[in-house]
């Protein structure tokens, strides 16, 4: 199943929905800042690393917004994901600076 995409506007005033945010940044963007909710993992450079994949399968009934720093990561990593999870978002014009 393809994944829904989102533009930052929507996914910002929906954050609340999800039951799980992935941030597939890298380890210094995370350091420099990263959305403080319950709900976000951090799962670095997801898109460069498909056995990270085995890790996420208690994702599969959760709705899960994926994001990066501007989107193309995201995208990937939806794409991965795709297979994994029924109910995924994923932030595709934008992302860290304007969700948080």
């Amino acid at each position: 199943m393809a994944p829904t995409y989102l533009k930052t506007e929507e996914a910002r005033r929906r954050l609340s929905e999800f039951d799980v945010i992935l941030d597939v940044r890298n380890c210094e963007e995370w350091e420099a800042g990263h959305l403080d909710l319950p709900s976000v993992r951090f799962v670095e450079k997801l898109h460069l690393c498909p056995e990270k994949l085995a890790g996420l399968e208690e994702l599969a009934d959760k709705k899960v917004l994926v994001h990066c720093a501007s989107g193309g990561r995201a995208r990937k990593a939806g794409d991965m994901l795709a297979n994994m999870i029924d109910n995924l978002f994923v932030v595709v014009d934008g992302g860290y600076s304007q969700l948080k």
